[in-house]
């Protein structure tokens, strides 16, 4: 065979299933909602894999958004990110978006992972496992009623005593659930964020701006290798969308997103 037509063999195979080892975090306080990611994505299929530089955190209509985990694998109908974009695009609150996000991206890893079960019960097993306890995460962040909003969405999958695949979730939104007005969201691994906050606390982590993109790089700094630079930023406050840092081929818009997708 061709070494062009094997390679390009192999790059399909490779997109058989896609998903996105990331670290993501949040910091959401009464001033501003932050998001910062890592750059590394991961495309993972039968005993291939590979990985290249992608966008993850997307801006839809004064929303921000980042998902960890599984994302999508267009061949098998799985679009975490098309789904979430397009429910932020007609959302007229984030309380409204985060139960419709919810409920939609619940019914499709259902019945995603259920087909991938039957297809390919070692990668179904594998994925079943997801990052840090989620196959899937959804960071999103606003600002509404001159406050900014946070709210994160973890899916878990679990199989009913007669094999079919069953997805929880379960949310965290800030103001709501943070008293005091600040909460964080980790999303994917985190072991070198765990380490820096029991032993330094997270009172040098405000500004958000600059505390959510040091935790991220610690994880990079940390040698994971699902975990890559470089570091983008969004900062959504009274002022709007801004982007400390943000690589070249990255617009904020998930539906023209360059960065090696």
């Amino acid at each position: 065979m061709p070494a062009a037509v094997m390679f390009a063999l192999l790059c399909l195979a490779a997109q058989a299933t896609a998903t996105h080892a990331s670290t993501i975090v949040g910091i959401r306080t009464p001033a501003e909602a932050v998001i910062a990611a890592d750059s590394l994505g991961t495309s993972r299929g039968k005993r291939i894999e590979s990985t290249q530089l992608v966008c993850k955190i997307f801006t839809v209509n004064g929303a921000g958004f980042a998902i960890g985990g599984l994302t999508k694998d267009l061949p098998w109908e799985f679009d975490a990110e098309g789904t979430v974009s397009e429910i932020l695009g007609r959302r007229r609150t984030m309380s409204g978006a985060v139960n419709d996000i919810a409920e939609r991206i619940a019914r499709m890893l259902g019945s995603y992972l259920g087909r991938m079960k039957r297809r390919d019960p070692s990668l179904y097993a594998e994925t079943m496992k997801g990052e840090d306890g989620f196959i899937t995460s959804v960071l999103l962040a606003s600002y509404e009623d001159g406050q900014p909003v946070a709210a994160v969405i973890g899916f878990r999958g679990s199989e009913d005593p007669s094999g079919n695949v069953n997805m929880d979730s379960s949310r965290s939104v800030c103001p709501g659930d943070c008293p005091n007005g600040t909460m964080y969201f980790f999303l994917g691994e985190r072991g070198a964020i765990d380490r820096h906050i029991a032993e330094h606390g997270k009172g040098g982590l405000l500004p958000a701006a600059t505390g959510a993109p040091f935790l991220v790089q610690l994880v990079i700094d940390g040698g994971s290798k699902r975990v890559g630079p470089p570091v983008d930023v969004l900062v959504i406050d009274r002022h709007g969308e801004s982007w400390p840092a943000r690589k070249a081929g990255c617009t904020g818009d998930p539906g023209r997103q360059g960065a090696g997708q």
